[in-house]
């Protein structure tokens, strides 16, 4: 009977930590908290602006939403087209966040999900991703410049650059150009410093071992069920 409450035991213990382990790792995370707005007004033109990043090592991630910048939180006037591509250019996701307030506000950014893109773990061989939104010359969307928070990306997350000091990207016209251009002085601050406007939530993929723990938990369930149906 001791065995028998032991194996009980650590068999409810095991399914119990595989679920918070999912449960956290299942979290939407946006990709940096916003630093608010500040003076002097971005660059204006009509085109994708956006910044690049990369996932670490045995980090794989699934985007889950893709937001823009709402400047005091009451919706906005337009919609806009979003994208993530590989540095390359290949468009991996997209979405249109509509006008007003429709889109989820989080942290002053707005989203809109997407059906989840994951993006393999490790620096790519052909450098990393960019993510970029649609803005019009004079978009009344974007009076001020977004900043991120002092504390960078999220876990797991890093800018990347490709050996350029440069983090921005952008691209003229209309729709969703790709931004195959990096922004340089005095594009959005100094230094090449990135376009806020974008922002990403994100989902952390589970390791194998994550499921596995399930195992001895499930088992027990299904034995249990089979003696006591």
């Amino acid at each position: 009977m001791k065995l028998k409450s032991l194996m009980k035991s650590r068999c409810v213990w095991a399914l119990t930590l595989a679920f918070m382990i999912i449960s956290a790792a299942s979290a939407d995370t946006p990709a940096f908290t916003s630093g608010g707005a500040a003076p002097p007004p971005p660059p204006s033109f009509t085109g994708t602006r956006g910044w690049s990043f990369f996932n670490g090592p045995n980090n794989p991630i699934a985007i889950t939403q893709l937001g823009v910048f709402d400047i005091g939180g009451d919706g906005l006037v337009n919609s806009h087209q979003i994208g993530v591509w590989t540095t390359d250019g290949v468009l991996l996701a997209t979405a249109t966040l509509p006008a007003g307030t429709s889109g989820s506000l989080v942290d002053n950014y707005r989203y809109v999900s997407i059906s989840p893109v994951t993006l393999p773990g490790g620096f790519m061989a052909n450098g990393g991703y960019i993510i970029a939104a649609q803005y019009s010359a004079g978009d009344v969307d974007d009076p001020l410049t977004p900043t991120a928070s002092g504390n960078g990306l999220a876990p797991g997350l890093a800018l990347w650059s490709g050996g350029f000091p440069s983090h921005g990207w952008y691209g003229f016209g209309e729709g969703l150009p790709f931004p195959g251009q990096r922004t340089q002085p005095p594009m959005e601050g100094s230094g090449g410093a990135p376009f806020w406007e974008p922002n990403f939530q994100f989902i952390a993929v589970p390791e194998p071992s994550a499921s596995l723990l399930l195992a001895p938990g499930l088992l027990y369930l299904f034995l249990r069920r089979r003696k006591y149906p």
